[in-house]
């Protein structure tokens, strides 16, 4: 006789496989949860794609890669020198929102493959390799910005006298240092109208415009957010105004700015910073 015609045999196997299948259950339970537990790490890393930029963590190492490769200087007997100090640009809003755990593992990620690189093409660097990470709202997602750090401008002036050198007259279409610009703000208030002058940077650190007193721009109006807008000023000498989350909104000409985003300032624009109007003009 066998187990299928014994009636008890067959009801001992039922009780094994539905044993086993209990005892399977939870492991397959952690499982998924293990793996939902990865995804979710994964979209803080950015190793998924994410669907405005479609950038992953992969992505934006080998881009900084290139970019440290594009930069790097021969200065033959001393070596290639490599940009060692790298500027982790996050987009405000979304990406600025992460925990501060997962920015911070962000950067030593990115620290971690910059002096791997550096180290395995021999590079040398004039400094120790640092991350910087600041939240920009003239960003877009995320990107890694190679640079010299304090010695950019050092550099750029010997490569312009050697170049002169080499060629035995000034280099007329040579890039000057760019000044600071002079800006007056005429803010007009309810309580009247007044100018505050403001020194922009071509290049530089944005302007921060709100009603807290340490912004750059302070306007002392309910209708203005602590921190309101920023103010940009590109390489170019271009300004560019932008809306940092503002509960009352910040407009050009009338027209709201949606948050996120940023517009060119032309001369005679109105910029509305919730009930308060400024007119930016570059000094005399």
């Amino acid at each position: 006789m066998t187990d299928s015609d014994d009636p008890t045999g067959k009801s001992k196997l039922e009780q094994a496989l539905k044993k086993r299948r209990e005892e399977a259950l939870p492991e397959r339970i952690l499982r998924r949860v293990l793996e939902g537990m990865g995804d979710v790490v994964d979209r803080r890393f950015g190793r998924t794609v994410e669907p405005r930029t479609g950038l992953t963590t992969s992505k934006l190492v080998e881009r900084m890669k290139r970019l440290i490769d594009e930069r790097v200087r021969d200065e033959g007997n001393k070596g290639r020198i490599a940009p060692h100090h790298l500027i982790l640009k996050v987009e405000w809003g979304t990406h600025s929102e992460a925990p501060a755990e997962i920015l911070s593992d962000l950067k030593n990620e990115v620290l971690a493959a910059a002096i791997d690189h550096i180290n395995d093409h021999r590079y040398r660097t004039l400094g120790p390799v640092t991350v910087e990470a600041e939240v920009d709202i003239f960003t877009t997602g995320i990107s890694v910005d190679p640079t010299f750090g304090e010695f950019a401008e050092d550099l750029r002036r010997q490569d312009e006298e050697r170049r002169a050198a080499k060629s035995g007259v000034p280099i007329p279409n040579a890039a000057p240092t760019m000044p600071d610009i002079q800006v007056v703000a005429r803010i007009t208030q309810q309580n009247g109208t007044r100018e505050v002058p403001l020194v922009f940077k071509p290049g530089g650190k944005r302007l921060n415009v709100g009603r807290a007193s340490d912004n750059e721009l302070t306007l002392n109006d309910a209708s203005v957010s602590k921190i309101h807008g920023a103010l940009l000023m590109t390489s170019e000498g271009t300004l560019l105004v932008a809306d940092t989350g503002s509960t009352n909104g910040t407009y050009l000409n009338g027209r709201r700015i949606a948050y996120g985003e940023s517009r060119v300032i032309e001369n005679g624009d109105v910029i509305g910073f919730g009930d308060v109007e400024v007119r930016l003009r570059k000094s005399e």
